[in-house]
């Protein structure tokens, strides 16, 4: 499986709101070390480069993710992981906000094998909200509403650990 792909979603959908919560990063390592979703890495330093590249990049960082995500070549079923990483990092810390969702529903264009109701039947915590017809109408124009909309500041993830403890 794309690893790589697994990791840079939930840390792509942790960061799109333009915050990074203290339950998103326990979120994330507990997929790292409970459920090994990302394979054999240091998930802390990891997490580290990740954050030092959206802090240099900025946005570019999620436009070059999501350019990454629609270039691979991912099977249904790694489709559906990146459907669930995605949707349980948005949710984990309990406070879903429109950004979110719509940084979920362009990640969901740039799957080209699932359906909209594999997602769901995968995905029980969600609705058809994340993948409502209406936005979706335009691809680009979705993707440069949202990036249009979003800021994203310089993250700190030494600030949210010690929140964490």
């Amino acid at each position: 499986m794309h690893t790589d792909i697994l990791l840079r979603t939930a840390f792509a959908c942790m960061a799109c709101d333009g915050e990074i919560s203290p339950d998103e990063v326990k979120t994330i390592r507990s997929m790292a070390t409970d459920d090994s979703l990302f394979g054999d890495i240091d998930i802390d330093a990891s997490l580290t480069m990740l954050t030092d590249e959206i802090n240099r990049q900025g946005k570019a960082f999620l436009q070059y993710y999501l350019q990454q995500l629609g270039a691979s070549d991912l099977s249904r079923e790694e489709e559906l992981e990146v459907c669930r990483i995605a949707v349980r990092t948005i949710q984990a810390d309990a406070e879903v906000r429109y950004s979110e969702v719509k940084f979920f529903k362009v990640l969901r264009q740039c799957l080209h094998v699932v359906t909209d109701d594999e997602i769901l039947a995968a995905c029980p915590t969600i609705d058809d909200f994340y993948l409502a017809q209406d936005v979706r109408a335009d691809f680009v124009t979705m993707l440069n509403d949202y990036f249009s909309a979003v800021e994203l500041p310089q993250f700190d993830l030494n600030a949210v650990k010690s929140e964490e403890q």
